[in-house]
Order: C-alpha cells, then sequence, then structure tokens
C-alpha cells in the first residue's frame, strides 16, 4: 500500500468534505420557530405546565448541544486551517 500524501486527491477529496461538513456545523443557526418557541418557554418558565417544562428544558439542553458542537467545529476548523492554508481548504 502506497503511503497517501496531502498532494494525494482522495486526501485533498477527504478533507474538502470534512471542512464542507464542519463548516456547516459551525454556521448553524437554530431555527427561527425554534428560537421563537425557547424564548416564549423561557419568558413564562414560572407558569409553565409539566409538559411545556419538559419542552422548555429538551430545548434548552438542545441548543447546548449544538452550541457545543459548534466550538468544536470552529476549533478543528481553525487548526486545519493553520495546518493547511491552501484555498483548496475552503468547502
Amino acid at each position: 500500500m502506497t503511503p497517501m500524501t496531502l498532494a494525494d486527491s482522495r486526501v485533498q477529496a477527504a478533507l474538502r468534505h470534512g471542512v464542507h461538513a464542519l463548516t456547516r456545523v459551525a454556521t448553524y443557526v437554530l431555527p427561527s420557530a425554534l428560537d421563537r418557541r425557547l424564548q416564549q418557554l423561557g419568558e413564562n418558565k414560572e407558569y409553565l405546565g409539566a409538559a411545556d417544562h419538559e419542552e422548555l428544558l429538551a430545548l434548552v439542553t438542545f441548543t447546548h448541544e449544538r452550541t457545543l458542537e459548534k466550538l468544536q467545529a470552529e476549533l478543528a476548523l481553525r487548526e486545519l486551517q493553520s495546518l493547511i492554508p491552501d484555498e483548496g481548504m475552503q468547502p
């Protein structure tokens, strides 16, 4: 088996796909309907019934997880760009 290098077209393709996926995660924005619902529930949290309270907790957990994923994707993209500052790495 021949060793791969960064010049290998398969490596370049894999890096482009990885950068594209990381970029999608790093630029994720919560859909406006979910954002509005989260805001509504948060503003009225003192008056929520059990089902709405559970929904609020689920939305908070969801947004927290997406925020962590965004930060990790941004870090990974910065690290890749510092290692391989080639324009070909753009998604």
